[in-house]
């Protein structure tokens, strides 16, 4: 999920970014534009510190529940949350994972992974595609023999 945080001390977010950093085992880069800092933490998450007249905004791409609830010491509740869709990747590895899937309708699985029937439908035509292809991973390709049998 995507989050955005309003800091109300602006002179202390380098040196809570710098404790972040370290709690994630990373660095603080300062922005190539801008004022502003961020932490990149690979294949996690990414923490921008955003400053637009005056304002500083710390947006947050990646996080999870805990992150969040880590993340909300230094700056209080985010003004805005937002849940991002999976990649078909990771469908495919969910998918996998759900005990007796094959015996599964449609909606059984739309309501488990929380989505709706075109961002389902849609997933399906990703993973169609990307089993096609030789180098498939083989999550994708066990998701997509399995999705044309509920299919």
């Amino acid at each position: 999920m995507k989050v955005v945080f309003e800091p109300e001390n602006k002179e202390a977010i380098f040196d809570q970014l710098q404790e972040i950093a370290e709690k994630y085992g990373t660095t603080v880069k300062q922005q190539d534009t801008g004022k502003g800092h961020f932490i990149f933490v690979k294949a996690k998450l990414k923490i921008v510190e955003k400053v637009r007249e005056y304002r500083h905004r710390i947006q947050v791409w990646g996080a999870k529940d805990e992150d969040v609830n880590y993340l909300k010491q230094f700056w209080g509740e985010p003004i805005k949350k937002i849940v991002q869709k999976m990649t078909p990747l990771v469908f495919a590895k969910e998918i996998v994972k759900i005990p007796n899937v094959n015996e599964l309708t449609i909606e059984d699985i739309t309501a488990i992974m929380e989505i709706s029937e075109s961002d389902y439908e849609q997933y399906c035509r990703y993973i169609k595609v990307a089993a096609s292809n030789a180098s498939a991973p083989p999550e994708v390709v066990k998701a997509y023999n399995l999705l044309e049998n509920i299919s």
